[in-house]
């Protein structure tokens, strides 16, 4: 288990400390900002935890303590390929808790296949596999039931609810902390993957609590729009202000804007703006992956061609490679 508990949230916010469920599984925060030219930074998350990082685990800190106080198992849900399963089963095995996953088909590729093979050589995860993503309430239902009398945990995909969401609240603050430290100019924008939301909508309350207010956050669809329309964004965003309100901050509405052109027409299907931004991404010496973060890296290319100061939140798991 990591020693501290040490929070650019609560550091901020002191009194939410009391206030909510918090496991400390992240050992590598705050995340490097890297200076990549003058005009780009990475936020490097990919080095949260040296378990198995990415995004995920700065999002299980404030939603495990719940499943670890009911005793098991987290059910969950996502891709084949899913990092958010995968990050799920090797966190909750840390802390001697099962995972029950509902996996639906996508598109086949390395990233999908490596991950698919690391979920599979597991032994705290039982999976069920179906079809259709829109299969998946119905599933999950079906899970549930079967489980009975026990109480499993619902691990929401994407652990974005407004608990999980402290969690890019977190890194949003830490995020300005690292360009007030260094003294570099704002930046015009912050790029961020947009699967269940939660990482977009953290970071943008994060920076609004910052101060950051003119700094606009760009969400690049990643996933379908049922899942992170601007509706479900908003509910997120209000939950997780509500929150935030109780540990004494006043919110203010973060600055959130979706990218849609992207998105490639269907969950997990790689695009050729997103090969050419992957490509250019290995020449930095940054990992990138089809579904996610190679999406989101191009639409910080394209806001880069248009003059501006560009931060890309690196959310990948995969390896961890130095900037050149």
């Amino acid at each position: 288990m990591v020693a501290t508990q040490t929070r650019a949230l609560f550091d901020r916010l002191p009194r939410l400390a009391d206030l909510v469920p918090f496991t400390a599984l992240a050992d590598g925060l705050p995340t490097p900002v890297q200076q990549v030219d003058e005009r780009l930074w990475v936020q490097r998350e990919e080095s949260t935890s040296s378990t198995y990082g990415g995004n995920k685990v700065r999002k299980f800190e404030f939603l495990f303590p719940v499943a670890e106080r009911r005793g098991g198992p987290m059910l969950t849900a996502g891709g084949v390929g899913s990092h958010h399963v995968l990050a799920a089963a090797v966190h909750a095995n840390r802390l001697g808790l099962d995972v029950d996953a509902v996996l639906y088909r996508q598109p086949d590729t390395d990233d999908v296949a490596r991950t698919s093979a690391e979920l599979a050589a597991m032994d705290n995860v039982h999976v069920t596999r179906i079809r259709s993503p829109y299969l998946m309430p119905a599933a999950i239902a079906a899970r549930l039931a079967a489980l009975a009398p026990r109480r499993p945990y619902l691990l929401w995909p994407g652990a974005s609810t407004p608990l999980g969401t402290l969690g890019y609240v977190s890194a949003g603050l830490e995020l300005a902390a690292s360009f007030e430290h260094s003294e570099w100019l704002r930046p015009d924008v912050v790029v961020v993957p947009l699967g269940s939301g939660g990482t977009a909508v953290g970071t943008a309350l994060g920076l609004a609590l910052a101060g950051w207010h003119d700094t606009e956050v760009l969400a690049v669809r990643a996933a379908d729009a049922v899942a992170n329309n601007v509706g479900v964004l908003r509910g997120l965003e209000a939950g997780t202000a509500a929150v935030l309100a109780l540990g004494g901050w006043r919110p203010r509405p973060a600055r959130l804007r979706v990218a849609r052109q992207w998105f490639g027409g269907r969950y997990g299907r790689p695009t050729r703006a997103g090969d050419e931004a992957m490509r250019i991404a290995e020449e930095m010496g940054l990992e990138l992956e089809p579904t996610y973060t190679a999406k989101a890296f191009a639409a910080a290319l394209d806001q880069l061609g248009r003059g501006k100061r560009v931060v890309f939140v690196q959310t990948y798991a995969g390896a961890i490679s130095p900037l050149r």
